[in-house]
């Protein structure tokens, strides 16, 4: 595998949003769900770190409307992904319809960090 510069320095960004990902949003939640796209290096970086801590992934493909109405149905305690635009529109809306809300949007470039919880939460 070639090292480009694009993809050290798209690694280096991932890595402080990586080590915080754990800390700010799984902490003491026992049922979450972490979507990615895996052509979104720092997706797939996140994931890797997700996965570390316990929590469940998915990786995005296929059909989006399903996929998201599956994650639903499941009713995870929560929801957090990191996707294209597209794709955080379409989870929101389908959270939405199922009783979520969104807690955080970050926009960095073409990627979309968002969560998902839901509404009524004790």
């Amino acid at each position: 595998m070639k090292a480009t510069r694009r993809s050290i320095l798209a690694g280096a960004a991932a890595i402080p949003v990586a080590a915080g990902l754990s800390k700010v949003c799984w902490h003491g939640v026992t049922d979450a769900l972490f979507c990615y796209d895996a052509h979104i290096p720092t997706g797939a970086q996140l994931a890797e770190a997700a996965r570390g801590e316990g929590v469940r992934t998915l990786a995005l493909g296929g059909d989006r409307i399903r996929q998201a109405r599956e994650v639903f149905a499941r009713r995870p305690a929560l929801v957090r992904g990191v996707s294209r635009q597209a794709d955080a529109v379409l989870f929101e809306d389908v959270g939405h319809e199922a009783g979520y809300e969104l807690l955080e949007r970050r926009v960095d470039g073409v990627m979309i960090d968002w969560t998902l919880a839901p509404r009524n939460r004790a």
